[in-house]
């Protein structure tokens, strides 16, 4: 019953002596940050038509430069290429089936299917 008593009075002793008398009430000020809005994606259209024959147009609403690269379906690059704005391609090789297009610029990257039918 001792033991207990003093561990207690120890405890309570510690807990107090941890206790700053200075310690402050207000909560600190919140500096000012700046915020950066974040950037539409600039695809605005897509890709269209789809389903395609192997012609494709990707609408955008920039003219900033954009890759653009095709990859089948076992994930081989077919088509790799730089565009800056609207722009019409033409692939007539494409065989029918679904293809992924992967468009990067600034603002992020940003996938796609598109289907081939001939």
């Amino acid at each position: 019953m001792l033991k207990k008593l003093l561990s207690i009075i120890l405890l309570f002793t510690v807990f107090f002596l941890s206790c700053k008398k200075d310690t402050q009430i207000n909560p600190p000020i919140a500096k000012s940050v700046d915020v950066i809005p974040l950037t539409p994606f600039v695809i605005k259209d897509s890709i269209y038509p789809t389903p395609c024959n192997g012609t494709f147009t990707i609408k955008t609403n920039t003219t900033d430069s954009q890759s653009v690269q095709l990859y089948n379906r076992w994930g081989q690059l077919l088509i790799n290429l730089t565009i800056n704005g609207t722009t019409s391609i033409v692939d007539n090789s494409l065989i029918n089936g679904t293809y992924f297009i992967l468009i990067t610029n600034s603002a992020g990257k940003k996938h796609y299917l598109l289907t081939v039918l001939k």
